[in-house]
Parts: structure tokens; sequence; C-alpha cells
């Protein structure tokens, strides 16, 4: 039997440290905690309700909006990397809720935040599973992403927010952008909860862009690690993923062709069957 979703009734709202933040919770059974990526109007909801009625069968999904998006409280991030406040966002989530030990799954310039969680709390993951991730680098293969274009599409978005600069930025997030529609994409209702709380907007032009470089911390990481990766990604270079495999001492990579930086979005059943595969698998 599907299970039935809809994000008003899944919604949730919690005080973790000194942030309250929104998170939906969907399903029983081993926590997964699902983190977003960036973008206008971006929240878990809109990045991975797709998946829910398959995974929520098996597993307890928790969606958390990170600060400063979707629901939760703006944050203005100075003199830390946005990564480092996050990881420890994620971290006074799990101790507000009574949860010991998580999977995290995470994405984009986020799947760092899911990386320095590791780094920083190892007694609290189960497994790791990223997506759209990777290493700085030269392109390998002769098809470097587009990534002035994408960057300029998500800027805009920021910038003026409208119906057409965020169906701009998500054709440019995804590898078919156009085979979507507006109600599809959930333009509508994402632009009208970004245009309710300027804060956000607010409290992202007040932080600082500061880097935590963790390429030398991440041998330390021992769990499982799942990536994925869209061969289409303008965002990330699919050669960026496959560096970033070389740096985990158990870690496998999966490539979808004909897909772009919302894996979970444009492929949810075939995101939905690895992620169980991988969470129920005995430990390498």
């Amino acid at each position: 039997m599907d299970v039935m979703l809809s994000e008003s009734e899944t919604s949730r709202f919690v005080q973790a440290g000194n942030l309250r933040l929104h998170y939906n919770d969907v399903g029983s059974g081993r926590p997964l905690i699902f983190c977003e990526g960036q973008g206008a109007g971006t929240s878990a909801w809109v990045v991975y309700h797709r998946v829910l009625p398959m995974l929520a069968k098996s597993f307890r999904c928790l969606l958390l909006d990170q600060p400063g998006y979707g629901k939760s409280d703006p944050v203005v991030v100075k003199g830390e990397s946005r990564s480092t406040m996050y990881a420890r966002s994620v971290r006074h989530f799990m101790d507000a809720l009574h949860i010991d030990k998580a999977t995290i799954v995470d994405m984009s310039f986020g799947a760092q935040t899911a990386q320095v969680f590791a780094i920083d709390n190892p007694d609290r993951v189960d497994r790791l599973i990223l997506h759209a991730s990777g290493v700085p680098g030269p392109t390998l293969f002769g098809h470097p992403p587009q990534s002035n274009f994408a960057f300029v599409a998500m800027n805009a978005a920021f910038a003026k927010p409208s119906l057409e600069t965020m169906r701009a930025m998500m054709h440019a997030f995804l590898f078919n952008g156009a085979s979507f529609s507006d109600e599809e994409l959930l333009l509508e209702s994402r632009l009208q909860s970004w245009l309710a709380r300027p804060e956000l907007e607010a409290a992202r032009k007040q932080s600082e862009s500061v880097q935590r470089d963790v390429s030398a911390e991440l041998g330390r990481i021992t769990q499982p690690v799942l990536q994925m990766h869209g061969r289409n990604d303008l965002i990330s270079s699919l050669e960026g993923a496959v560096r970033l495999l070389n740096y985990f001492s158990d870690s496998r990579l999966i490539i979808f062709n004909r897909c772009g930086h919302w894996i979970p979005f444009e492929r949810p059943g075939e995101f939905a069957r690895y992620v169980t595969e991988f969470v129920e698998r005995d430990s390498a």
C-alpha cells in the first residue's frame, strides 16, 4: 500500500539549540535525515517529496529545512563555514528528537554538511548518502558542465524571485526541466513561501562566504558512503564525484545518465530503490 502524504500533514517544528527548525516527519523505522541543497524557495520537501511514498514504507524520513531555508529560522553566518553551522544544526536537531544515530542524506553544496557532521560526530552516523556532490578540479571526459549558466540562473532567482526566474533555475537544475509542469515543480507555492519570508534573503546577504577544506579529514569517515550523480549535472561535475569517491574507505558511486542536479526529483523510483538497498544491506 502506498504511503499517502501531504506537506501540511507531516509538517513539524522543533527547538534545536537556539534555532527553531522545520521538518517533515514521514514513516517509521530506521531514521533517515534528508537535508536540502540551495536555491530560492528550496526546502527539503521540494527536493525529496517524490521519493517519500516509497521510502516511508521502510524508514522514518525526516526532511530537515536547514537554517535560512523553508520554514526554519533565518541565520547570519559569520566567522565559520556554512557547512559547519549546518552540521551543528543537524546535531541539535537529532538531540531535540532524541535520535542517537541516523543515516544522513545530503546533496550539492550541502553534501559537505553531511561530511562535516560525520567527521565531527562519528558516533552519530550510520551511513552517508551524498548526491550531486564532489571535489572541485579539472574535467576528464571532455564534457564540462555549464556551471556559469546554472549559477547565473540560481542567483537571478535570489535577486529577482518570480515564476520566470525560478522556472529558469529549475530548468538549469534538471536534465529536461521543460518536461515538468509548473505545478510539478511547485513553482507557485515555492515563490509565495520565499516572498513571504524576506528575512531569509536578508540573512543570506549579511552572511560571509567562508569555506572549510575537509579534504584532509575525509579519511576519518569510515561509515559506508553511497554517492549518486547525474551525468548531465550542470552544477557539480561527474569528475568531482569520482574524485570524492577516492577519499572514503567504504564507498560506491551510481551514475544516472540523462539526469541533472536533482536526482530524487528526476529519478525518484531508482533513487528510492538504491537508498533502500544501501541502508538495509550489511556493512562491508
